[in-house]
């Protein structure tokens, strides 16, 4: 089975109107609700500190070439990867997500990434059960 690029983001818009509010996400998007197992959580599809997908992400950014605000992120990493609850609300780290949004480097990270991580598993799952 193949997906038609329409599908595809068609699929993709209805994720991000859940996560975000918006058909093509939010990359800037940075939201902590008190209670939410997720914790903090960022992006277009909303990667999380709890799953530890946040720091995937925010690593991967850092490591590509002229990614704008990987100097105010990379500090943040190791506790990011220690998955440490009090960046829930470190306004530092909110603020520096919510700038790196608007680097086009970052909006290919968080593409890339989440297709990767979530879109391509999902299509696997879907054509294995003949969907």
């Amino acid at each position: 089975m193949s997906v038609t690029d329409l599908q595809k983001r068609t699929a993709q818009a209805i994720v991000n109107i859940f996560e975000t509010g918006k058909a093509l996400g939010d990359y800037g998007r940075v939201t902590f609700v008190e209670g939410d197992k997720g914790e903090l959580t960022y992006g277009r599809s909303q990667a999380t500190l709890a799953s530890g997908s946040l720091a995937a992400l925010i690593a991967s950014y850092c490591q590509t070439p002229g990614a704008t605000l990987a100097v105010a992120l990379s500090p943040f990493l190791p506790a990011l990867t220690a998955r440490d609850s009090t960046l829930n609300l470190n306004m530092g780290l909110r603020g520096a997500l919510h700038d790196a949004g608007a680097d086009p480097v970052m909006r290919h990270c968080q593409d890339v990434f989440f297709d990767t991580r979530y879109w391509e598993p999902a299509l696997k799952s879907a054509q294995a059960l003949s969907l």
